[in-house]
């Protein structure tokens, strides 16, 4: 397969991504007056063409809060037979490229904390973090990836001009967060994967570790009842974790294990270390 990554900047590429989301999420694309407004006024959108045809994008816009004007990343969408290729990393990479070219410092963008396929690009290949939780974001959505549940995601911040977030975790760190698990996954009498919450002394630990199913679309498919209580239990603790200060840095994967582990460290002491160039 040849892959090229181009900018998307014509009505007639724009139209072209506008299919593929439609096809992607299953729900009308954003119109595309919009779209082209806003690679016009400071957006960035890129495509990835296999053999010439479009087979993932990238869509961004401005932002600005408190003062800082970043890079809004809000959708990236891959069709179904190229999924699970590298090609969302090297979107997201050629997308970080083209925002230092043109002056932003960070990126930020919303997704599914419990989509573990998301989770482990944003923290653990490239380096970002997530920064806090919003409770139904979007409200209720219809679409084939998010209905029939609350739209709940992560707020992710991915600074350009810093080192990658979780490659300060030395592995001896990791060795002893193992019994910082503070959300594990028990099976249930049918072999379902469910939240297990787990009594940590969380103020002498430097790391914590969270669990999430590995495959939640096929949970949320099969057993949409466990699926809502997956979402209720991590919302209820990773807005307690945020509250207390602790943001999640990284992902982890065990070999053979069906779930896949957030990495949580303090933002104070990580900021301090991060200014001291030193690791955990």
């Amino acid at each position: 397969m040849s892959l090229s990554l181009q900018i998307i900047e014509t009505m007639e590429q724009l139209k072209e991504m506008a299919e593929l989301e439609a096809d992607v999420w299953g729900t009308a694309p954003i119109p595309l007056h919009q779209t082209l407004t806003a690679v016009k006024n400071g957006g960035i959108a890129i495509g990835a063409y296999a053999d010439g045809k479009l087979v993932g994008f990238v869509y961004s816009f401005p932002g600005m809060q408190n003062g800082e004007v970043y890079l809004c990343s809000h959708m990236m969408g891959i069709a179904k037979p190229f999924r699970d290729q590298g090609i969302g990393y090297r979107l997201k990479m050629k997308q970080a490229e083209e925002a230092r070219r043109r002056g932003y410092r960070s990126i930020r963008w919303t997704y599914d904390p419990l989509q573990s396929r998301n989770g482990y690009l944003n923290l653990a290949k490239l380096g970002a973090a997530a920064v806090d939780y919003v409770e139904n974001c979007y409200g209720q959505m219809d679409d084939a990836l998010n209905s029939q549940l609350p739209s709940d995601r992560f707020l992710v911040e991915w600074r350009l001009d810093e080192p990658r977030t979780g490659e300060r975790i030395s592995i001896a760190a990791l060795s002893e967060a193992r019994n910082a698990a503070v959300l594990e996954a028990g099976k249930t009498v049918d072999g379902w994967l469910r939240p297990v919450l787990r009594d940590v002394d969380e103020k002498a630990a430097p790391l914590l570790l969270t669990a999430i199913p590995l495959d939640f679309p096929q949970l949320k498919e099969r057993n949409l009842a466990l699926a809502l209580e997956w979402r209720l239990s991590t919302r209820a603790l990773f807005v307690r974790l945020f509250a207390e200060g602790w943001i999640a840095v990284n992902a982890m994967l065990r070999k053979g294990e069906p779930v896949m582990h957030y990495i949580w460290v303090r933002q104070e002491e990580w900021l301090r270390k991060k200014g001291e160039n030193d690791g955990y």
